[in-house]
């Protein structure tokens, strides 16, 4: 990634450089030139001013000193050497001077500005001033090299903030990287660093937020898959000695136990279907359901089990409204709450659903007083159905709520109420 950065970043410092600077090496070269021919012509200017008309009757022509590098020099009208520095005779390419006006000129080796020297309206002279080319190109040369000095400083630093821009861009992508890779080990604490740059931080955000829900949904997964047992073991267990008591116990017998292992069976398939549900979705979907047809289905499954340890099992309802949360979850709940109160309570069982003020409060008591760590923590031996009704209910926007005093132990569920339309 270094690497492509810093092509990238140099590709664009070269290509701004010969974009620009290939016309500006044009202008150099073309303001050097109109330089010398300015200069060469102030020169000629100044010398055509000192020649005196009377030049021409012999008297000797005195013309200023200029820079060394520039011939000037007096020429008559027919392009013969008066006074001054040049050759013999006058370049063609500047002769047009002898017309009144100013000639510029170029030859192989200079660079010619020829002015006319007039009086009155006659022109009476020409004056040449010229400098070689060699000049001009040394003066072109030294720009340019100032130039390509220039440009290497250019690419120089653009080359170190390319360098720094890339290793502060690779460092958290390679970290970034890193963490991405440790979450696909299983490693869900990665954190990438903060780099200060927004979008590498936000993709770091999102990975730590990716990791953090792997990691719930995988605890949570853990945590249902022991606790699923937990539900799983009930029924099978009825179920081995529902048919247990069918043997040996001659045709009558065995026809009954086969038809409580069958009303078992499909009690063991809706639990599975239950809590495959919960796992795929475990705060469910809330759904208005009638709640004493729920008990009076949950009744139905656990009546048998209390009939054959001479333990009544009742059913109060108390005018409940509808319930508004998963159905499935809360059958769930009450399937621990009774298997709870058939292990570890006494006595009669008494199911009630009642209204509590916007909530669905559904009573489990039984009339035993067994000591019940409340609210179950997660290692709770033998109580690990508990912890499930617990966290199922909490799922529902509800709570599981218990008071135990000598007369008997109550586990109370408030989930919330269906809303009632208009009448």
């Amino acid at each position: 990634m270094r690497r492509r950065i810093l092509t990238v970043a140099l590709s664009a410092v070269v290509l701004a450089v010969v974009l620009l600077g290939a016309p500006l090496a044009v202008a150099i070269q073309r303001n050097a030139v109109n330089a010398e021919r300015g200069k060469l012509e102030l020169a000629a200017l100044e010398a055509a001013v000192a020649v005196s008309p009377s030049y021409r009757s012999g008297d000797p022509v005195e013309l200023p000193h200029v820079d060394p590098s520039i011939e000037v020099g007096l020429y008559s009208i027919a392009g013969k050497l008066m006074a001054g520095n040049g050759p013999a005779s006058l370049e063609s390419e500047v002769l047009g001077a002898g017309r009144g006006t100013v000639v510029e000129g170029t030859t192989d080796k200079d660079l010619i500005e020829a002015v006319p020297v007039a009086v009155g309206e006659q022109v009476i002279g020409i004056v040449r001033a010229a400098s070689t080319r060699s000049a001009v190109r040394t003066t072109v040369a030294k720009d340019l090299l100032a130039l390509t000095g220039l440009t290497l400083l250019a690419l120089i630093g653009a080359g170190g903030f390319a360098f720094w821009q890339a290793r502060r861009l690779a460092v958290p992508m390679q970290a970034l990287a890193d963490a991405a890779t440790e979450l696909g080990a299983g490693d869900f604490s990665v954190r990438p660093p903060v780099s200060g740059v927004a979008e590498i931080d936000r993709t770091g955000d999102a990975l730590t937020a990716t990791a953090r829900r792997l990691f719930e949904q995988m605890e949570r997964e853990r945590s249902f898959a022991a606790q699923a047992s937990h539900q799983l073991r009930t029924p099978l267990t009825r179920l081995r000695l529902e048919l247990e008591a069918g043997l040996g116990g001659g045709d009558a017998a065995l026809d009954a136990a086969a038809r409580d292992a069958l009303v078992t069976a499909d009690h063991l398939s809706q639990t599975i279907d239950d809590v495959l549900a919960l796992a795929r979705e475990p705060h469910g979907p809330s759904t208005a359901f009638d709640v004493e047809e729920l008990l009076a289905e949950c009744l139905s499954v656990w009546q048998g089990s209390f009939a054959a340890e001479d333990r009544p099992l009742r059913l109060v309802v108390d005018g409940p409204p509808h319930a508004s949360a998963s159905r499935v979850a809360v059958r769930q709940i009450l399937q621990v709450l009774i298997d709870n109160a058939f292990r570890h309570g006494r006595g009669t069982v008494t199911l009630t659903a009642r209204d509590s003020g916007g909530a669905v409060a559904i009573d489990v008591a039984d009339r035993g007083n067994a000591d019940v760590a409340w609210p179950a923590p997660d290692t709770a031996t033998g109580r690990l159905g508990l912890v499930m009704a617990r966290s199922l209910a909490e799922s529902q926007s509800g709570r599981l709520l218990l008071s135990s005093d000598p007369s008997g132990t109550r586990f109370t569920l408030l989930v919330p109420a269906a809303p009632t339309g208009p009448d």
